[in-house]
């Protein structure tokens, strides 16, 4: 992952520093400032536009890279008709100061609280791209009195590292030699396994200044990216209470779109607009698509939109389904039970399941509950959030749950196969009755005879 993180950012090239101006923002009266900061103990661009008289405050965090606040551009004269718009580069980034920071998305919700929030003055609409996001997420976490309504757009990093780079090695793999190749699993594994057996601690790499000069040369755009896949939302996302919109960009190549189903699933009534066709930046890419969803959300026109998470019910009816031998298979509804065999490419989407059982097959589960258990043999199963009951039987298939809920009875999951399995989980979680959620965000290996239980 360590190099993974420098082959993406330290090719950015920093921004000139002269000092912040507003004249990009293209609205009458628009205002740059720099304010101190005490968390790395420099200063933050802020810009300001919008009528001094305005009801509502909208805050904007940036991604990664060097165009920082610039990235809402095209955004920013649509609010600045209603809304007062406060716009910031983040620390060591744009024209804010710079220096070998731990740039973690923790850190920098401090220096928004520090900084930001006292300009502001009352609580406001928080809206984060990418990296910014992320320090959205961590910041509404921390400082829930302080936000009124949260919208996250493409967030970078949220599912484990590890997860994150097999999405980033099946996308290079596919580019270079074609998704039919016969070396495309070969690479995949390859390039995962690597990012695996890193022999240095995420946490060793960001807390120490010299090993950060060291590995990531001190480079703001590598530390705060690294800092991003090493940090674990499990915690935050259950803790955010204010409402919620998710927007993704259908194409996403950065961050896949089943971190925004995971988002989604977690967070207390989010909702997902997902924008078919747009990429990472669809605020950038498409204005003309993105702003007209954002302003409904901010004129309560999005608020009465039904949460993403599917509920909880009863499974009606006594349909089965079977699929023997076809690819690309799709389910939707209830099933009583759902039996697949030799079929690449299922999705299961919006389903309540009773028992599910899959040999040599490949599926995905988004945002479906299964009752009763899953017994799966040589097969791949992919969780976006998805409530599993019952125990996962495994032999010779590998599990990747994101944002999922597990109702383990007895066991969360059993190898009963004569090769070990692995487990990768991202912000998902153990349902105990009575007590706090379990958190799962790690990589979990079982041994033949093995089972997993929290």
């Amino acid at each position: 992952m360590i190099r993974i993180v420098l082959a993406a950012c330290l090719l950015l090239p920093a921004a000139a520093q002269a000092g912040p101006t507003a004249d990009w923002i293209k609205v009458p009266g628009a205002t740059a400032v720099l304010v101190k900061e005490p968390v790395f103990g420099g200063r933050i661009a802020v810009y300001r536009a919008g009528p001094a008289d305005a009801r509502q405050a909208v805050v904007l965090v940036h991604g990664l890279g060097k165009a920082a606040a610039r990235d809402w551009e095209n955004l920013i004269p649509a609010l600045a008709r209603r809304y007062a718009v406060y716009a910031v580069d983040l620390p060591g980034f744009g024209f804010s100061d710079k220096g070998n920071h731990h740039y973690s998305p923790d850190n920098m919700a401090r220096v928004l609280d520090a900084a930001l929030a006292p300009l502001v003055g009352r609580p406001f609409v928080l809206i984060g791209h990418s990296m910014g996001g992320a320090v959205a997420i961590a910041y509404a976490a921390t400082y829930p009195q302080r936000v009124d309504r949260l919208v996250l757009v493409d967030v970078a990093g949220v599912l484990h590292r590890s997860v994150y780079a097999e999405f980033l090695a099946r996308a290079a793999a596919q580019r270079m030699v074609g998704l039919d190749s016969p070396w495309y699993d070969s690479m995949v594994r390859a390039i995962q396994a690597r990012a695996e057996v890193v022999p240095l601690r995420g946490d060793l790499v960001l807390e120490r200044a010299g090993v950060r000069q060291r590995i990531l040369r001190g480079d703001p755009n590598a530390i705060a990216a690294f800092a991003l896949v090493e940090h674990d939302f499990s915690g935050d996302l259950r803790e955010i209470s204010a409402p919620t919109l998710i927007i993704w960009g259908g194409d996403d190549s950065i961050a896949p779109l089943r971190t925004g189903q995971a988002l989604a699933a977690t967070i207390p009534l989010a909702r997902l607009v997902v924008l078919e066709g747009l990429g990472h930046a669809p605020q950038v890419e498409a204005p003309g698509r993105f702003n007209p969803v954002l302003l409904d959300e901010l004129d309560g026109r999005q608020i009465a939109a039904p949460p993403y998470a599917l509920a909880i019910a009863a499974i009606e009816g006594e349909r089965v389904a079977r699929c023997d031998g076809r690819r690309g298979q799709e389910f939707t509804g209830d099933y009583l039970r759902v039996e697949l065999s030799n079929c690449p490419d299922v999705r299961i989407t919006n389903a309540r399941i009773g028992y599910l059982q899959a040999s040599h097959s490949t599926l995905r589960i988004v945002n479906s509950q299964v009752r009763d258990g899953v017994d799966a043999r040589n097969s791949r199963l992919e969780f976006n959030g998805a409530v599993v009951g019952g125990s996962i039987v495994l032999d010779s298939t590998t599990v990747d749950a994101a944002g999922t809920t597990f109702v383990p009875s007895p066991s969360i999951a059993a190898n009963e196969g004569s090769e070990p399995v692995v487990l990768r989980f991202s912000v998902s979680n153990v349902s105990r009755p009575g007590k706090e959620p379990l958190v799962l965000h790690d990589i979990v290996r079982l041994a033949p005879g093995e089972t997993l239980i929290r």
